[in-house]
Parts: structure tokens; C-alpha cells; sequence
């Protein structure tokens, strides 16, 4: 079965990214059927509308904090098996903040009819789905790398995201690593829940990306989400929920942690917490530490179905 790229409506989702205009209009220049989805809250609302305004049966969706940097992918052809046609295709993004090339953030071709019917995050009708789409639509990872993500252009922005990928990482399927394996202690629980990709992407979401800007940012919310997740039963569904976000930014977060001293050793902090209990053995780079490790490493690749449904 080939899907026609060319042929298909590319939707652009964005919210409150800084980086959004300059993003869409890097999009466009390329692509000028790319039509956009600006300001809706929830994930779930956001994609659903990206589903009523497409009229072509497969949908290219593309994140706000996204470059696209393999354009001619997205007007040529998409082989794929006959089996696999209502399966959502989620493609590789580089994340320059830390190295690490995975799904999170990534281009994805949706079948339209999957759009329209979806019901997670804050529409989720089974727990599981509150969290992220691929726990509960078949998704396919294809390991391509058709983007970068850029995710640090404010401390907020790097925050957030940092924040949502160390709770991300304490599950699977949609379930707590802990609520899974109840009786071993977090520390083996964790891995063998996740699988080893996994959590070794925690490992570097929080240690790798002081040479970015606003890296430490995204370092410390990776770092705090974790040790709220694992360790204080944080409800794992609020990441979900901008107004949550926003208020746990300004109210919380901001006000105590600006000034970068007691920010680092806040995290430094986190990081022995998260060594004793979870055994994660993290280490404090610098920014030439984390420049050589961007530099080195070559991470697990992922490919084929993720979620059968």
C-alpha cells in the first residue's frame, strides 16, 4: 500500500512554543498546503482538530518545537503493509538538547479516521490513556530521523519538557513501573518495566544537555519529575494539562528555583535522591561533558509496532 505525502494535508500543532512562528514558517516555505492548529488546550483536543480541518485520508502532523530537516520525505512516497493502514506512523526526531533520536516529538502520518475518533490525555476514557497516545492507538515507530527538536528557547519551554519525559519514563503501557511490580524494590522495578531503550533515555534526559541553552532547565524538570513520579506519587495525568503546567511553573517552580545556584543545587540533590533509590547513577556534566557525550553516543533505535490495539 503507498500513501501519496504530497497528496496528503500536513497540519502544524502549536500552542504557547516561542519557537512556533519562525517553526511553521520554516514548514510552510517548503510545504504551503501546511495548514496550522494554534491554541486549543489538551493533546487530544489539538489533534482532533487537526482531524476536522484535514480532508485527505492520511495526515502528516508536525509539533511546534519541530524543524523539519528531510523535506523531500514528506512529498514523496510511503510504503506500507496492507495490515498496518490504520496504524499511526510516528518517525524518529534528534532532540539537540541531549542527543537522543526516538519518537518523542517526532513527524507523524495519521490515518484521518484515528484523528477524529481519539479519546486521551484530558479526553482519556481509560487510564492509560492520559498520558500518551501510544498505549492505546497502533502506533508504528519508523526509525528515521526526519526532524530536530527544539525545545529549550526559554526556561519555561525547557522545563516542561524535561519535566514531562521524566514522568513519561517511569511507565509502560500507561502503568507506574511500581504499581506493575509491587514487590520488587523501585530500583529493579523500574528497567524491567520500561525495557533497557527506555531507561536509558531517562538516565540521559537527566544528566546530558548543560552545553544547550536553558539545558540545566530541562535537566532539573526531568530530574523533579522523576523523583515526584517514583517517589511521591505525583498523578502522572496532570502533565497533560496546561493549566496545571502553567500554574506549577509560575507558582511553584519559577519563584524558587531562578536564581541558577540554588537551581543547581537543588538538582544535584534530585540526582542523589534518584541514585539511592532508583540506582539511575546519574553524574553532574558540565557543558563540555555534555558536548562530548552528544558527540559519541549512538542510542538505541526502535522500529516496528509499539502498540497493538
Amino acid at each position: 500500500m503507498i500513501i501519496d505525502l504530497a497528496a496528503c494535508d500536513i497540519v502544524f500543532l502549536s500552542f504557547d512554543e516561542p519557537n512556533a512562528d519562525s517553526n511553521f514558517g520554516k514548514l510552510s516555505s517548503h510545504h504551503p498546503r501546511a495548514r496550522r492548529v494554534h491554541g486549543v488546550k489538551g493533546f487530544d483536543a489539538a489533534h482532533r482538530k487537526a482531524g476536522e480541518i484535514s480532508t485527505t485520508k492520511h495526515v502528516v502532523t508536525v509539533d511546534a518545537d519541530n524543524v523539519v530537516i528531510d523535506q523531500e520525505f514528506l512529498s514523496g512516497n510511503f510504503e506500507i503493509a496492507p495490515r498496518d493502514a490504520v496504524s499511526v506512523f510516528s518517525f524518529s526526531a534528534r532532540n539537540v538538547l541531549n542527543g537522543l533520536e526516538y519518537g518523542n516529538g517526532g513527524v507523524k502520518i495519521w490515518p484521518r479516521d484515528v484523528l477524529l475518533a481519539l479519546r486521551t490525555h484530558e479526553n482519556a476514557g481509560r487510564a492509560e490513556a492520559a498520558v500518551d497516545f501510544c498505549w492505546t492507538v497502533p502506533y508504528y515507530q519508523v526509525n528515521r530521523v526526519l526532524s530536530e527538536v527544539h525545545m529549550t528557547a526559554t526556561p519555561a519551554q525547557a522545563f516542561r519538557g524535561g519535566f514531562r519525559e521524566g514522568v513519561k519514563f517511569n511507565l509502560a503501557d500507561g502503568v507506574l513501573a511500581y504499581d506493575a511490580h509491587p514487590g520488587l524494590p523501585r530500583a529493579e522495578a523500574l528497567p524491567k518495566h520500561i525495557g533497557g531503550a527506555n531507561y536509558e533515555r531517562l538516565r540521559v534526559w537527566c544528566t546530558v544537555g548543560a552545553d544547550a541553552q536553558n539545558g540545566d532547565w530541562a535537566i532539573f524538570g526531568a530530574r523533579l519529575g522523576c523523583v515526584m513520579t517514583a517517589l511521591e506519587g505525583f498523578d502522572t495525568s496532570k502533565v497533560a494539562d496546561y493549566a496545571w503546567f502553567s500554574d506549577f511553573w509560575s507558582d511553584d517552580v519559577f519563584p524558587k528555583f531562578a536564581d541558577a545556584d540554588v537551581r543547581q543545587r537543588r538538582q544535584k540533590e534530585l540526582g542523589v535522591l534518584l541514585n539511592e533509590e532508583l540506582d539511575l547513577r546519574l553524574a553532574d556534566l558540565d557543558a563540555a561533558g555534555s558536548a562530548f557525550f552528544k558527540s559519541a553516543y549512538r542510542g538505541r533505535r526502535a522500529y516496528g509496532p509499539m502498540r497493538v490495539v
